[in-house]
């Protein structure tokens, strides 16, 4: 079967709160999109040998040239990938590939209408092409256009009830109409059934489950790292789960480990300092509220964090200089307010 890339990789539809005043996680990875269209005409010669070079692809048949397009995109090698579909639009350009692989170059460009026009051309022409009804329903969700992705959606289970995406973008579409995420789950988990290895959707079903505080979110997310161990937003959102249930040292394993993976992942590093102020182990907590703000400078709520650790460590100079800089980020943090207030009148006592 062609491997899909979808517009997942594009957008962020959904987040996770991770705990009251807690910082939020994004599911999806990794935003790669271009922010104009001059950028997809710099050609990264470096990394792509001369065997897969556009200037090659008059003499490949079509489908070869859309499937090398396909595997340029993955490989985020973008001028690549528009060279050989500009010679593509030269054979057909009227092709439903070309269609869709087009318009997710738009998109890519940051032209969501003119991804959004090209989507409904190729599902008008071509009424049972899947892939440009899957691409255009993920296109509506991202947009707010959440009722019509749930038509789009509906009309992809019609075509073809074995198609994991249908039923994971009608939950995705249920979800965001409705607010109802009870509902939502048997179209993730028949999208599982269908395709055991969609790791969104395992996804989608750990970040449900957690919300709930409910275990069984760690099965699907052991899911998800059998297939990409590297997700160290996994590990993130583990320990999410863990916090809430305010099991602290697996809570703790699982910040570690996200760090090991993504050292700059500020959030694992926020909530670790977190769970040492509740151990009541101010110093180390200190520590990884330096390291939050090292990687994200605006961190108020690390600011605010290590005020705290310096405040209970009886530092007060440098936990009045703390609470004033998150106040400097945002002015209407009330804890970091209150707090200011606090340490002055220590100060004064």
């Amino acid at each position: 079967m062609k491997k899909y890339l979808g517009v997942w990789a594009i957008a962020a539809l959904f987040g996770l709160t991770a705990c009251p005043g807690g910082p939020t996680e994004s599911i999806v990875q990794d935003n790669q999109g271009l922010s104009n269209d001059s950028l997809l005409e710099q050609a990264d010669t470096a990394r792509v040998p001369a065997s897969l070079d556009p200037r090659n692809a008059d003499a490949l048949e079509l489908n070869a040239v859309f499937d090398l397009v396909e595997k340029h995109l993955e490989d985020k090698n973008y001028a690549y990938a528009r060279e050989y579909l500009r010679r593509a639009a030269m054979r057909d350009s009227l092709n439903s590939r070309y269609l869709n692989l087009q318009a997710r170059l738009y998109l890519l460009a940051n032209q969501s209408k003119k991804a959004h026009d090209l989507w409904r051309k190729c599902m008008e022409k071509y009424p049972s092409d899947l892939d440009c009804r899957i691409s255009m329903a993920e296109l509506q969700l991202t947009l707010g256009l959440n009722r019509d992705a749930l038509q789009t959606a509906n009309a992809i289970i019609a075509l073809d009830r074995n198609r994991a995406e249908g039923f994971f973008l009608k939950g995705m579409a249920i979800r965001a109409v409705n607010g109802d995420t009870t509902a939502s789950i048997p179209y993730f988990q028949q999208a599982v059934d269908l395709r055991n290895n969609y790791v969104e959707a395992l996804d989608m079903l750990g970040v449900i489950y957690a919300q709930r505080k409910d275990t069984l979110a760690l099965a699907y997310y052991k899911n998800v790292l059998e297939l990409q161990p590297d997700r160290s937003d996994v590990y993130y959102k583990i320990g999410v789960l863990h916090m809430q249930r305010k099991e602290w040292n697996k809570a703790m394993g699982a910040y570690e480990r996200a760090i090991q993976l993504n050292p700059r992942d500020a959030d694992s590093y926020y909530n670790l300092g977190y769970i040492l102020t509740q151990l009541q182990v101010y110093d180390k907590a200190r520590n990884n509220f330096s390291k939050a703000i090292n990687v994200s400078q605006r961190n108020f709520k690390a600011y605010y964090g290590r005020g705290y650790s310096h405040e209970m460590l009886g530092d007060l100079t440098n936990a009045s200089r703390d609470y004033r800089e998150a106040l400097s980020i945002r002015p209407n943090h009330a804890p970091s307010a209150e707090a200011l207030a606090r340490v002055k009148k220590k100060i004064e006592a």
